[in-house]
């Protein structure tokens, strides 16, 4: 799934990221954005599921680790 989103500010250590699917906003520590970004930036925002890493977490987690 992608979204884009405009960065909206950069307050200390975070950026303020509108969505522009709904206007939401989301703040995000600035190590997680691209080097040298600015505000009115737009950035594309990809998320997908991680099947085998949600197993092995699952696993981890059962087995008390």
């Amino acid at each position: 799934m992608r979204w884009n989103a405009v960065l909206c500010s950069v307050e200390e250590d975070k950026g303020l990221l509108c969505l522009e699917h709904d206007n939401t906003l989301i703040r995000i520590p600035l190590r997680y954005l691209p080097e040298g970004c600015r505000a009115g930036d737009v950035l594309e925002i990809d998320i997908s599921f991680s099947p085998f890493r949600t197993l092995s977490r699952m696993q981890n987690t059962a087995n008390g680790k």
